[in-house]
């Protein structure tokens, strides 16, 4: 039966989709995310593009955003209510973050935050079962720290070759290799990435480069494996004759390999927090962090806090060599 197990964590909810036994999609959504996907905001629009077609947005809470498109009665100054239709997102290989999305709405629209994860999966229809750390560990049970391994590196391996995932400012980059006939280690890696696509949540612009195949029905044959196995709605071009092939998908969110990339150090405080909330022992529950991660932690102790309040035990760092 399919269902979701959902996770209430320290600074951020967890979520996946199990099927027959195994994680179909895996979704984080994190505390601090500030506007988040479907959320109703205000702001004051600061400047229109060439062509007025977009403009910047200055938020009443702080930041700003893209407006797209930008209705032709608001003028620079203006105050304007919108939904985010894409959170921010952070480019990899650059210090700059892609700022969130907006679409305008009615002064009459009420203010929002965007929802819950539990809101998502619930509004999904499956059947949702709760568990926490007084629990056994059903999202480790279903595969979730295989699932976050692929995210940290990007490697997904299959029966006779490997995927690699490598997040860049324009796209999602996905390369096979194997060491079987390449015909078979198209086919095979056509499932697979169906497969990464949707276990990640990944959206936007991707391009695969498969095996070259100087077959035209071997590249069709490929492409209608992958059509077979992708159940997230998107738009494809057929396999060039170097193997390429383009995807494209609805972005709304980053994927987990994006919210690794972005930020490491909370991905990993925050797991570590996870296996803490779990120890069973007494006595002070002591973090063995990073400097970077007890650094994050001094900063935002209220991480500490929760800990604290949950297990009923003294938090404390002993830190780390990096």
């Amino acid at each position: 039966m399919t269902h979701w197990i959902y996770e209430a964590g320290i600074g951020e909810e967890r979520a996946a989709l199990i099927e027959l036994g195994r994680i179909i999609e895996a979704r984080i959504q994190r505390s601090d995310t500030t506007l988040g996907c479907g959320a109703v905001v205000e702001g004051r629009l600061l400047a229109k593009s060439a062509g007025g077609h977009r403009a910047r947005v200055a938020l009443a809470a702080g930041g700003e955003a893209m407006l797209q498109p930008v209705p032709k009665e608001l003028s620079e100054g203006k105050t304007v209510r919108a939904e985010v239709l894409r959170e921010a997102l952070f480019e990899p290989g650059t210090a700059r973050h892609k700022p969130a999305r907006l679409r305008a709405v009615t002064n009459a629209t009420p203010l929002t935050p965007g929802p819950t994860l539990l809101e998502r999966i619930t509004a999904d229809g499956h059947e949702i079962r709760q568990t926490s750390a007084h629990g056994p560990d059903l999202l480790a049970e279903a595969g979730w720290h295989e699932v976050l391994a692929e995210a940290e590196t990007g490697q997904i391996a299959f029966a006779g070759g490997a995927l690699t995932l490598s997040p860049t400012p324009a796209m999602m980059v996905i390369d096979v290799d194997g060491d079987i006939a390449p015909r078979a280690l198209g086919l095979a890696a056509a499932t697979q990435v169906a497969h990464a696509i949707r276990r990640h949540g990944i959206g936007g612009g991707i391009v695969v480069d498969f095996p070259t195949l100087a077959d035209k029905a071997d590249r069709n044959a490929v492409a209608n494996y992958f059509d077979a196995a992708m159940t997230t709605p998107c738009e494809r071009t057929a396999i060039n004759g170097f193997g390429l092939m383009q995807i494209v998908l609805k972005r709304t969110r980053p994927s987990l390999i994006e919210l690794y990339a972005a930020d490491p150090v909370r991905w990993r405080l925050l797991a570590s927090l996870r296996s803490a909330e779990r120890d069973q022992g007494t006595g002070t529950l002591t973090l063995a962090l990073s400097p970077p991660e007890s650094q994050l932690l001094a900063r935002e102790w209220s991480l500490a806090q929760a800990l604290e309040q949950r297990t009923g035990r003294p938090v404390a760092v002993a830190p780390q060599p990096s």
